[in-house]
């Protein structure tokens, strides 16, 4: 009751910040306490630069997080990863929802204008439907991780990356971020699955997954009205493939044909094509990036000044 007073106070628009910088303060205490590291104590500057690195899923990190973190510490970083993922004011939207409160119209545009490139939207359903995307899509990518690289990834290890993939974090438990699976082609192609629909948005994960239950339906001669890609989301479909292919392109050509490196032409590819897709939101990596060449580095930080789409469900909060 006592939010729902508050919210009678401040106006609506504040009560995401209030929210966000509460999961900061709680997730800063939560690291910087003895239950969350190993055995090294770290300072409040770094738990709180990792706690806010978790929330805004920027992947920024100063301490190792497999090696400084015991496994609760670990597990408080994946919630905040989840929490700034989906983003705060979803979360806040959501529990005004579920106690069957009454949203103002003000918070209603205020959410639609983050998460829909229109304002005619049934805010509960498409809450609901987000967040039970992101279950069936973290948890599938999980389970296929640790079946495909059982070796490289325990039950947790697997949810961990797969939450931080999908929520674009760039958050590891490896000191070498993926390096290490560099060859694993099931491996990469799950981890770039879930960080292009976390990067993409719900809102046009939606519409996607609409316009192929239409065609399905056509398939089996059932009647069912054609119904387009918004000009939004095509905008961002056809952006998002263009700028993979040409920052696949010019990966390639820098790094494994301008210039000899010791990788297979398969390994050659699918490096080139991970490092395209992870740098533009997520902050993953299967090569050494100290060790790249200047081109590959202007290409990469080309993709990184464009980022995602301006209203994407993860990291809208950046």
């Amino acid at each position: 009751m006592i939010s729902f007073r508050l919210s009678r106070i401040l106006p609506p628009i504040f009560l995401p910040v209030i929210f966000f910088a509460l999961v900061i303060l709680t997730g800063t205490i939560l690291l910087h306490h003895p239950i969350s590291l190993t055995a090294a104590r770290i300072s409040w500057t770094d738990a709180l630069f990792t706690a806010t690195s978790a929330v805004c899923v920027t992947g920024l990190t100063v301490v190792d997080t497999g090696s400084y973190f015991t496994n609760f510490g670990q597990t408080v970083i994946l919630v905040l990863i989840q929490l700034g993922g989906l983003g705060i004011m979803t979360f806040t939207s959501l529990a005004f929802y579920l106690v069957r409160q009454r949203v103002s119209l003000t918070d209603k545009i205020a959410v639609g204008q983050s998460l829909l490139p229109h304002n005619r939207f049934e805010l509960g359903d498409f809450l609901k439907a987000m967040l039970l995307g992101t279950l069936i899509l973290e948890g599938t990518g999980s389970l296929l991780l640790y079946l495909f690289a059982p070796s490289g990834f325990t039950p947790f290890s697997a949810v961990f990356h797969a939450v931080s993939a999908f929520c674009n974090a760039g958050f590891s438990l490896n000191s070498d971020s993926l390096i290490g699976f560099r060859n694993n082609w099931p491996v990469n192609l799950i981890i770039m699955f879930l960080i292009i629909c976390g990067g993409l948005g719900f809102s046009v994960l939606l519409e996607a997954r609409s316009l192929i239950s239409l065609k399905f339906q056509a398939a089996g001669h059932l009647k069912g009205h054609k119904q387009p890609l918004s000009w939004y989301a095509s905008v961002v479909l056809k952006t998002a493939a263009f700028l993979i292919f040409i920052g696949w392109f010019g990966i390639f050509m820098a790094e494994f044909v301008g210039f000899q490196r010791h990788f297979s032409f398969s390994e050659s590819v699918l490096a080139a094509l991970f490092q395209s897709v992870t740098c533009r939101t997520a902050g993953f990596n299967t090569m050494n990036i100290h060790n790249m060449t200047n081109v590959s580095l202007f290409v990469m930080v080309v993709l990184m000044f464009i980022g995602a789409p301006p209203v994407h469900v993860p990291g809208a909060l950046r």
